[in-house]
């Protein structure tokens, strides 16, 4: 006998003589089965949608990687300003902002950029105008990384709290 064979008889023995010992035998595959259950039935949830629409929005971002700087284009072929990249991924993702940075932050709800998350816009600005317009990649508090367009380096991703 296997030593594992030899251990579960020793436990079936004891859970024998002890009504409140109970063995469980692993499944892995049973397990992933479950896990890919939960999975599927989270992401038919509100919060699975926004969940994978929040990813999508940055893969969609990080496909423009290394796209040049165009001013006041959407035109991925040609290359993108920080509005340009920003409205251009929101449209195949089938959502409508205003072209402009200013007016997207006008039409956007305002958090912290300590709250701010995965696909979520942050703003840049100064004497109470803004300027640029960047995609929430990942928040720990303590980084910010950002997908934008730059006018010296072009489509980017980067933690802007060091620039």
């Amino acid at each position: 006998m296997t030593q594992r064979l030899l251990i579960l008889i020793l436990l079936l023995h004891i859970g024998i003589g002890c009504t409140n010992v109970k063995v469980a035998l692993s499944d892995s595959e049973k397990r992933l089965e479950y896990t890919e259950k939960s999975k599927s039935a989270y992401l038919k949830t509100e919060e699975g949608k926004i969940y994978t629409l929040r990813i999508s929005l940055i893969n969609s971002a990080d496909a423009y990687l290394g796209t040049p700087y165009k001013y006041a284009s959407t035109d991925p072929k040609k290359g993108f300003d920080c509005s340009g990249l920003v409205y251009t991924v929101a449209k195949q993702n089938q959502i409508e902002l205003p072209r402009s940075s200013s007016l997207m932050a006008g039409a956007a709800p305002h958090i912290p950029w300590k709250k701010a998350t995965t696909g979520d816009l942050v703003f840049f600005g100064d004497h109470g105008r803004i300027h640029h317009v960047g995609w929430v990649e990942k928040n720990s508090g303590d980084e910010l990384h950002v997908i934008h367009s730059t006018n010296q380096l072009g489509v980017i991703s980067e933690n802007v709290l060091l620039s």
